[in-house]
Order: structure tokens, then C-alpha cells, then sequence
């Protein structure tokens, strides 16, 4: 018996390590940009048009946005950007900067966040030798899924399930015990 206890308790551990696991790599895959971007879109920032190309769109609330940016036109100098995500019109948060490196191309990949779901901004900023220009790119959050309320409370309920065998196992030993020190007083 115990030794059946032993292994489902082992498989169960098994199975919560390999739920946790997938949660982690698909969280990590939300924010790397896979090879086709789901949407592209042509900004004019002033003198500098952009191809921006967003991985996600909708995008998840609550998770990174990974997105492209490149310049249309081959240009002498460089251009430097500031990327950040600005809420719209009656969402509720703060305004994120977003992180990102350079490609061989002069344009930047990166991430911004995205942290409630509505109407968002990606609010690009570019300074180049033509001077500054600034171009916003909507992007539309939505919640991202949910758990069915019955796994929540299995998930819940678990812990407390081992408590109650853990408690029966213990009551069971604490009986043996009593049994086999009234048969050696006898």
C-alpha cells in the first residue's frame, strides 16, 4: 500500500514538473519571433519610411510583443530608435520601453510589453542624419486564455488531497502502534 502511494505521489510529481516546464517554454516561445511576421505594417516616421513587422496580432496581454523594425530605404549614417509600448485611450497603464538590438540591415528586433488588454501604440521614435521623425503602429491586446474554472480547483484541491492521505496514513500507523503495544502489555 504504501509503496503504491509512493508511486503515484512520484508520478504526480513527474507530471506537475513537466506542466511546470511547458508553461516556462511556452512563455519563452511567446516572446521569440518565429519566421513570418503575423502582421506588417508601413510607417512614415518623418523623413524615414518603416517597415514594421509585428509576431503576434493580436497580441497577449500580460506577455511580450516581439516585433521588426527596418528601414524601406538604404540610407548613409545610422539610425538610432526608441521603442516603447503606450497605452490608448481608456486603458489603464503606464507606458513601457521596449528592448531590442541592432540586425545587419540597420533596423532593430526586439520586445515591448504589452500589459493589459485594449488599444495600444507601438511608439516608435528614430534619429537619424535627416533628423528625428516618430511614428505610432496600433496594436490591439486581448486577454490571453484562460483556465477552465474545474482545472483551477483540481490544481487548488490538490494539496489538500495529499494532506488527507497524508493525515489517514498517519492515523493508520498510529493505530498499528497502539495494536502492537497493548498485545506486548498482555
Amino acid at each position: 500500500m504504501i509503496k503504491m502511494l509512493q508511486r503515484i505521489l512520484l508520478v504526480l510529481g513527474v507530471l506537475a514538473l513537466l506542466g511546470v516546464l511547458l508553461e516556462i517554454g511556452v512563455a519563452l516561445a511567446a516572446t521569440l519571433p518565429n519566421g513570418t511576421p503575423a502582421r506588417v505594417v508601413q510607417v512614415q516616421a518623418g523623413p524615414y519610411p518603416l517597415k514594421v513587422s509585428l509576431y503576434k496580432d493580436p497580441a497577449n496581454a500580460g506577455y511580450a510583443l516581439p516585433f521588426a523594425i527596418a528601414p524601406e530605404q538604404a540610407r548613409t549614417g545610422t539610425l538610432q530608435f526608441a521603442v516603447s509600448s503606450l497605452p490608448g485611450h481608456g486603458v489603464d497603464a503606464t507606458p513601457i520601453q521596449g528592448s531590442f538590438s541592432q540586425d545587419a540591415t540597420g533596423g532593430i528586433q526586439g520586445v515591448v510589453e504589452i500589459t493589459v488588454r485594449g488599444t495600444w501604440n507601438l511608439h516608435i521614435v528614430v534619429d537619424g542624419p535627416a533628423g528625428q521623425g516618430v511614428a505610432d503602429v496600433p496594436v490591439q491586446a486581448i486577454a490571453p486564455l484562460t483556465f477552465p474554472d474545474w482545472s483551477g480547483w483540481l490544481i487548488g484541491l490538490a494539496p489538500l488531497v495529499g494532506l488527507l492521505v497524508f493525515a489517514l496514513l498517519q492515523c493508520r500507523n498510529n493505530m498499528a502502534v497502539l495494536v502492537a503495544k497493548q498485545v506486548s502489555t498482555q
